[in-house]
């Protein structure tokens, strides 16, 4: 099993598609995947605009996107944000370098720990780190695939929202 991570491109449309309504019938319609983009191709021209900082929304950075991909294999299993930089709001708020969710149907198989180890690769050569990376204090499994990268928490604050949620860094 070769993952990899792959900058979104048209070759992946219908893959995107798939993955897009497999969160929503699974209730969770993840923002990272489509970024409020009505088709792939709003959502192509709205992640290289990010990747290169331009016309972003207020209060938001530069940021990258890829997907988590097998190798002879058309089908998206992750996708992950990797941030560029961090303001004030993801310094001290859930958010942090990176964000990543996994296709309902593939969790539980390692794939969230091996797709944060390649976006750390890609921070790394980036000169991005440490990397902070927050979850809700009850996203165990989240919380596992931070520590299994080599995150160390640095403490648990309170969101906005009511929720608590930890915060760790990763030295690249």
């Amino acid at each position: 099993m070769a993952l990899y991570l792959a900058i979104p491109a048209r070759k992946h449309r219908r893959a995107w598609v798939q993955l897009k309504q497999e969160f929503v019938q699974d209730g969770a319609a993840h923002h990272a995947l489509y970024q409020g983009s009505k088709t792939f191709g709003q959502f192509l021209r709205k992640r290289r605009d990010f990747a290169q900082g331009k016309r972003l929304p207020e209060g938001y950075v530069p940021g990258s996107k890829y997907f988590l991909m097998e190798e002879g294999s058309p089908k998206i299993l992750g996708v992950i944000d990797i941030r560029h930089w961090l303001n004030d709001y993801l310094l001290n708020n859930p958010g942090g370098h990176i964000g990543y969710a996994i296709a309902p149907s593939e969790r539980r198989r390692g794939y969230a720990t091996e797709q944060l180890r390649l976006a750390l690769e890609i921070c790394k050569t980036m000169g991005i780190g440490p990397v902070l990376i927050t979850c809700h204090k009850d996203n165990i499994a989240s919380a596992r695939v931070i520590q299994n990268n080599g995150g160390v928490l640095e403490d648990e604050r309170v969101s906005r929202e009511g929720k608590v949620f930890q915060r760790y860094w990763i030295e690249v």
